[in-house]
């Protein structure tokens, strides 16, 4: 399958330039359909430009647009992260109240630079091999939008006539349709690679960015499994038996390199913010789940908490609560990460997990539940050199009670009983399987929250802590989040679009209550 590239257009300045009589007769006498070394220069540069910028609005590298996506929205919802800062309490996404310029973001910036760089991509160069990458790229980052919102303008990329917003099924059924044109491209072209340069995941290896095409298509296979279940197990399917296949091992994480001078942008929100005492924490809906497994894994995700002036132990703050003093909720624990640290799109474990999954499901992975969920396991060891990853996958221990150190009296008892230890009753004991393989998961993805936040949505998996102030009538506490509601500009600059698709696809209402297509597990109400 080719790609449909837009024509190069013609800069007419150019030509007009060559008209003096006098001109350099070389230079005239050149054929005009012939590519000049200046010219490939200059689009192999504008094609490294593109690609690259596309890249890091995967997960935005810029600082506070990857505070309010990944820190503020994805991290909350996700059970990963929580404010830390009293200027929030009033407009915060964790009361499900967000100030409208922070709600706005995936739509009005990551969308807009995604898609404006793709547009300009296709139109400057026919590297099949670059188009294929832009291609996977494109569907990493507009499917987290996409997810978001629910219904965005998808088709309009390709098809300059259809400018409406797509139904979310069309824009999934598209989504596939690009990662298939990539992976048949890249199949066929695994041992070719692109300037590394233009690379910052995988320095311009292609057989890598078609794993990472495959292991994507087994994300967005298993998103949809409630809303289109035959057409999620030939997507997973597919994505496992390709030739290339899916991620295998740590070397496919698909991990984002290259900062600026302010280096990871997590790195910023949780250390130089508020005076270097960070904007944010980490949660206690995860530091309750890893303190009761005694994970190892917690001293490689968070730092210790200082209840005391003491440093020990994993402390997480609650969710949804109002900050009352910033001195106190700078006691607790916070993410280990720093300036250097890259930015992970998808890792191996979360592919073995979603193998997991889908053998549960009686789906033809390559192997059985059991396995794919070890495998899983072992994988988020090995990524942070931990040893017992075999032991820790038979304990029976469960999750823990929340004691709030802080003095807040914000505790909560233990969000599940969910064991470690896998149940081999077979369908009988689906339900109670499928909980543990999206637990450990969520455990595994750490810190990556808009996925998390969509599992939660999906299975109801893991339990999360209620907030403990709720602004917005529409969101029930149990529920939560759903969606994030279109921007006000939206409205004001394209209303009726808008107003049409939330007619059409979201039953009139654009809430952030209201379920995305996909969202609609009959065992969550």
């Amino acid at each position: 399958m080719k790609f449909n590239i837009i024509p190069k257009v013609v800069l007419a300045g150019l030509a007009l330039a060559a008209a003096a009589c006098t001109g350099n007769y070389e230079e005239i006498n050149r054929n005009p359909y012939e590519v000049t070394g200046d010219e490939m220069d200059r689009d192999g540069y504008a094609m490294r430009s593109f690609l690259t910028t596309m890249q890091s609005w995967v997960i935005p590298t810029e600082v506070n647009q990857c505070q309010f996506t990944d820190v503020l929205m994805g991290g909350v919802y996700g059970g990963y992260f929580v404010d830390a800062n009293s200027g929030f309490n009033n407009n915060s996404f964790s009361t499900y109240l967000p100030a409208s310029n922070w709600s706005e973001v995936f739509y009005e910036t990551v969308y807009q630079k995604i898609s404006a760089n793709y547009a300009e991509l296709i139109g400057i160069t026919q590297d099949e091999n670059a188009l294929a990458v832009a291609r996977i790229i494109k569907v990493a980052g507009l499917s987290r939008v996409a997810d978001t919102y629910g219904p965005i303008p998808y088709q309009a990329l390709e098809d300059a006539q259809k400018s409406a917003l797509d139904s979310e099924e069309t824009v999934y059924k598209a989504m596939f349709a690009d990662l298939d044109a990539a992976i048949e491209v890249l199949t066929a072209n695994r041992t070719q690679a692109i300037v590394s340069d233009a690379d910052r995941l995988y320095g311009g290896n292609l057989e890598k960015w078609c794993r990472l095409a495959n292991s994507l298509k087994l994300r967005l296979a298993m998103r949809i499994v409630y809303a289109d279940p035959t057409l999620a197990q030939q997507m997973a399917e597919e994505a496992v038996s390709s030739e290339v296949g899916v991620m295998r091992d740590n070397s496919d994480n698909a991990m984002y390199t290259g900062f600026g001078k302010d280096g990871n942008p997590f790195y910023v929100c949780f250390y130089t913010y508020k005076s270097g005492k960070g904007d944010h924490k980490v949660a206690a809906d995860i530091t309750a789940y890893m303190n009761g497994y005694s994970d190892p894994r917690r001293d490689s995700y968070f730092t210790a908490s200082t209840f005391g002036g003491v440093s020990g132990g994993y402390e997480g703050l609650r969710n949804g609560i109002t900050v009352s003093s910033d001195e106190v909720v700078d006691q607790y624990s916070s993410y280990d990460v720093t300036a250097a640290s890259s930015l992970m799109w998808m890792n191996a474990s979360e592919v073995a997990f979603l193998r997991a999954e889908g053998a549960l499901r009686n789906w033809a992975m390559g192997g059985d539940a059991e396995t794919f969920y070890k495998q899983g396991i072992e994988l988020s060891f090995q990524r942070f050199n931990l040893q017992n990853a075999a032991a820790y996958a038979e304990s029976t221990a469960v999750p823990a009670a929340y004691e709030d150190l802080g003095g807040q009296g914000y505790g909560f008892p233990a969000q599940s009983t969910i064991a470690i230890k896998w149940n081999p009753a077979g369908d009988g004991a689906f339900e109670e399987n499928l909980e543990r393989i999206i637990t450990q998961k969520w455990i595994a993805n750490f810190p990556l929250g808009t996925e998390a936040w969509a599992d939660y949505r999906r299975t109801g998996y893991p339990h999360l802590a209620e907030v403990v102030v709720n602004r917005n009538a529409d969101v029930d506490k149990q529920l939560g989040a759903r969606r994030l509601t279109y921007p006000l500009k939206e409205y004001e600059t394209n209303g009726p679009t808008i107003q049409a698709a939330v007619d059409a696809y979201l039953d009139g209402q654009d809430k952030m209550s209201t379920r995305l297509w996909w969202d609609c597990n009959p065992r969550i109400n």
